[in-house]
């Protein structure tokens, strides 16, 4: 399956103006979101994760004035880096979904191809990013109720048998000796050559294999008057995690501690 795939025109009903407030009651956009719900179950298992929106299964995605310099989905005034999804989990979703209830032609999602990125390395710096050299940090998302912030260790690259598997953070990510510096400055280096770039329109739903891409967003500038960019955001696995690390509402619910530094 591509690693990126791109749905248009999908049947996603009445859409209200768009919250001016963070909003977690969904009803207004009923049929959006078992449009949604349907679609992920295509690419595995639609999970929650318990520190990010209380385990919701589908995020509604509006700028919020609070956060908009800040490295989270709701922003809008910064460039959003370029990143794997929840990089710093061990059970970090295999794919997101992206429904736009409603444009924005200046906001453009940002994605690059991990098979390119590779294409473009030499095997010094493949070989120093598939070491357990680089620290990164858990997401924002993550630590909005006062949650302490731990910095993890991890490899940006591993070998699958379909090519490499990549986990990185632009912003966050950091190398702990000198090789993984400079391997991580090469491909910071490389990285903006090969990004490609999409508005994304009322209608459209965009599915990012998060093993084989990483994804950002450009800045742009919200109005707050009811007609900002809308989008929903579902996030699915295809290995579920140990029954230890999940519970289950109506949905399934990540629910993996994060007390102390460890490798990823």
């Amino acid at each position: 399956m591509d690693s990126v795939v791109l749905i248009e025109g999908a049947e996603i009903g009445q859409i209200p103006p768009t919250p001016l407030t963070p909003s977690v009651d969904l009803s207004s956009v009923a049929k959006a979101c078992a449009l949604l719900k349907k679609i992920s179950r295509h690419f595995g298992t639609p999970t929650g994760y318990k520190q990010e929106q209380n385990g919701r299964l589908i995020h509604s995605i509006t700028p919020d004035p609070k956060t908009e310099y800040i490295q989270i989905s709701s922003s809008s005034k910064t460039e959003l880096q370029l990143h794997t999804e929840t990089a710093f989990h061990p059970f970090k979703p295999s794919h997101i979904l992206l429904m736009c209830l409603r444009g924005d032609q200046n906001a453009y999602t940002t994605y690059a191809l991990v098979d390119e990125i590779v294409k473009e390395l030499d095997e010094w710096t493949i070989n120093q990013l598939s070491r357990n050299a680089f620290l990164t940090s858990i997401d924002e998302s993550f630590r909005q109720n006062g949650e302490q912030n731990i910095q993890l260790k991890t490899q940006i690259l591993k070998k699958l048998d379909n090519g490499y598997e990549m986990r990185f953070d632009e912003f966050f990510m950091e190398g702990i000796d000198d090789d993984a510096k400079s391997a991580l400055i090469s491909l910071r280096t490389i990285i903006p050559k090969l990004t490609q770039s999409i508005a994304l329109k009322t209608g459209d739903v965009l599915i990012l294999n998060n093993k084989k891409t990483i994804h950002g967003r450009k800045p742009f500038q919200p109005r707050y008057d009811g007609t900002d960019r809308w989008v929903l955001r579902t996030l699915v696995v295809d290995e579920c995690p140990p029954m230890s690390q999940q519970i289950h509402d109506d949905h399934m619910i990540i629910t993996t501690d994060f007390t102390q530094e460890t490798t990823i």
